[in-house]
């Protein structure tokens, strides 16, 4: 038997027996299953699903030469045609479970990354550079952090679902270091700050006017999910497109004209 690393998640301990293929940590589709406590299946379903998105010998490895696969380990069946194996590499395995979005997920990642695929890295590394890794690891725990606070802002009910998509694209650009989720395609939006300035008015004079005439709905706008300027908390800002900046700019005409918009 191979040489094990021993994995905590959740307080509990998982061995994953260690192999390599061409200079490369593996693992197999069972081997994420389990560790990420879903049911077999999932992760070879999300392979194939999305097969043209993986690149061979560089995401994965395919292997069909019986002295191989025995000496990494596998049993095959006897007799008939040998099934093939396929092997995925640290690249692959984040493809294959950037949809795994639960807290369990990232704890499982980050032990993965850093306990199994990179260690042999770090091994090979002279003690001088010992610091620089350590500083690395704390960049990437802080970063999984990071992560994780944007997905739970994702998880909420009243976030929007074009915001919601922004958010797990930021996530997974955080986690694997190039985005992996497409962001969604928006229209431009304005501030009341914005539309504000452009009419020689006041933000609160634009937000008055948007008020009193029911400006504040999707047909005119979007709320989206801001960082606040008294606080480090997130709150909901509302965002006007063009429809909604044309109705405000046409009420202030109107005021000018002598009619009241607010």
């Amino acid at each position: 038997m191979g040489e094990v690393v021993r994995l905590q998640i959740q307080n509990q301990e998982h061995k994953l027996t260690i192999k390599e293929y061409q200079g490369q940590r593996v693992v197999t589709f069972k081997e994420i299953d389990e560790v990420h406590e879903r049911p077999e299946g999932t992760a070879k379903r999300n392979f194939r699903k999305n097969r043209n998105k993986f690149i061979e010998n560089e995401d994965f490895f395919e292997l069909d030469q019986p002295d191989e696969i025995r000496s990494l380990g596998f049993e095959r069946p006897q007799g008939g045609t040998p099934e093939k194996v396929i092997l995925i590499t640290e690249s692959g395995y984040l493809m294959l479970v950037k949809s795994f979005t639960d807290d369990l997920a990232w704890q499982v990642q980050r032990q993965l990354v850093n306990n199994y695929f990179r260690v042999k890295e770090v091994k090979s590394k002279p003690k001088t550079d010992l610091k620089s890794i350590e500083l690395e690891a704390r960049l990437k725990n802080a970063r999984a952090r990071e992560a994780n606070i944007l997905l739970k802002i994702a998880d909420k009910p009243e976030v929007p679902t074009e915001f919601k998509q922004v958010l797990y694209s930021h996530a997974s650009q955080i986690i694997a270091g190039h985005p992996l989720l497409p962001l969604p395609e928006t229209e431009k939006t304005y501030t009341a700050e914005e539309i504000a300035k452009e009419l020689g008015i006041s933000a609160n004079m634009v937000g008055r006017i948007a008020n009193k005439h029911g400006i504040k709905t999707p047909e005119y706008g979007i709320y989206v999910w801001d960082k606040s300027p008294h606080s480090p908390k997130q709150v909901q800002a509302w965002r006007y497109n063009e429809a909604g900046r044309e109705r405000i700019k046409e009420l202030c005409t109107k005021t000018k004209e002598g009619d009241s918009c607010c």
